[in-house]
């Protein structure tokens, strides 16, 4: 079986919403919702994502930014945004998605996402890595 077929049984069958597949073994995966699982594996082990194949429920541009940097293969996704499946075919990263939309929305569906539009005017990683620090630590 591929790693990105593992990543995606795993996810759906675990009720997971991230999980990172290289080589046919699960390195790293999660039930956190948003940025926040790819955020830590990137920052804690980015090199993990270096031709692995990832599987997550949603994306958008800060995750894939993180993903390309990573070097990941693989994507699959079940909501991705247009700017983010943009970055990622721009990087010749294969993707799988069920439904793809103009912008990742907050959990409440009355505004585009928080880390959506945080990471709208970022192309930098590592000013996306410390935007995002400062997200995660006021939100606590």
């Amino acid at each position: 079986m591929q790693d990105i077929e593992i990543a995606k049984e795993h996810m759906i069958n675990n009720n997971l919403n991230f999980v990172l597949v290289k080589d046919g073994n699960i390195l790293a995966e999660s039930n956190s919702r948003g940025i926040k699982p790819i955020y830590d594996t990137f920052v804690n082990n980015a090199n993990d994502f270096w031709g692995a194949s990832v599987a997550d429920r949603v994306i958008g541009k800060a995750a894939a930014m993180f993903l390309t940097n990573g070097g990941i293969k693989e994507l699959y996704t079940d909501l991705i945004s247009d700017l983010a499946l943009d970055i990622l075919e721009e990087k010749d990263i294969k993707v799988q998605y069920l439904k793809k939309v103009p912008m990742i929305l907050n959990r409440t569906k009355d505004d585009m996402c928080p880390i959506e539009k945080l990471s709208s005017k970022i192309d930098d990683i590592d000013k996306l890595i410390f935007e995002i620090s400062e997200f995660l630590n006021n939100i606590k």
